[in-house]
């Protein structure tokens, strides 16, 4: 008589639990995902995790290191400008988090200080550098690029667990309403009223990369007009943004 083999489990390693916590944090986008949860998905108790993680935190910095990462390689992966291959790649940024909301809530909160997370600081440094940006400006640059992107991702992130209609998309209206209040005495909110109400969280999310992005050609611009001939690489390393 010839017995059926049974299917052997996957390996748990940091790499499975890893797309396990991405599965759960898709799949239920507005649950938070937890050691009893991973343990059921993958068929295994949910000390198992305590092997391979030594607490939720670190868990955490994982995933957001997969996420980082995964937008970096998503940016790469279509030529364009300097600014076109940043913009994708601040975008997706937001994109994952929506994505991955459960995760991605902790941006603010959490340094991955991972492979992935290296790989994005690399890919913002290289592409103001590309753009014309060098020393003190260089750095700014990043500081308001990395800043924004990661606030506001997180905030996404959290519109989603928080629930409502849209969230998913980043739809969540930016000023829900202004609570009957009379504008008399706002005549630019009462003017620009509905524009503002049709305003949601990832057109605030667009705008802001646009405008960083648009002072980013300008430091650039003013960096190659003070440039040194005889010292290109100090271009713009003499004066602060």
């Amino acid at each position: 008589m010839t017995e059926t083999a049974t299917p052997r489990r996957a390996r748990l390693d940091q790499s499975v639990i890893v797309d396990a916590v991405l599965a759960l944090a898709s799949a239920d986008p507005g649950a938070r995902i937890t050691f009893k949860r991973l343990g059921e998905a993958l068929g295994v108790d949910a000390t198992a995790m305590y092997r391979h993680f030594r607490n939720k935190e670190e868990l955490t910095r994982a995933a957001l290191d997969r996420v980082a990462g995964m937008a970096v390689a998503d940016a790469r992966a279509e030529p364009g400008s300097w600014r076109q291959r940043l913009e994708r790649h601040l975008m997706r940024n937001a994109e994952l988090s929506l994505l991955y909301p459960s995760v991605a809530a902790d941006w603010a909160l959490v340094d991955p200080g991972g492979p992935g997370d290296l790989a994005s600081d690399q890919h913002i440094l290289e592409t103001l550098h590309e753009g014309g940006l060098r020393g003190e400006r260089l750095v700014r640059a990043y500081s308001a690029v990395s800043g924004f992107a990661l606030a506001q991702s997180a905030a996404l992130a959290q519109e989603v667990l928080a629930g409502g209609e849209g969230a998913r998309e980043g739809a969540i209206p930016w000023i829900s309403s202004f609570g009957g209040a009379d504008l008399t005495e706002f005549p630019l909110v009462r003017e620009y009223r509905d524009e503002l109400l049709a305003i949601d969280g990832l057109a605030v999310y667009r705008a802001g990369v646009q405008a960083i992005l648009d002072s980013v050609e300008r430091w650039a611009a003013e960096a190659a007009d003070t440039a040194d001939p005889a010292n290109p690489d100090a271009k713009g390393a003499e004066r602060s943004v």
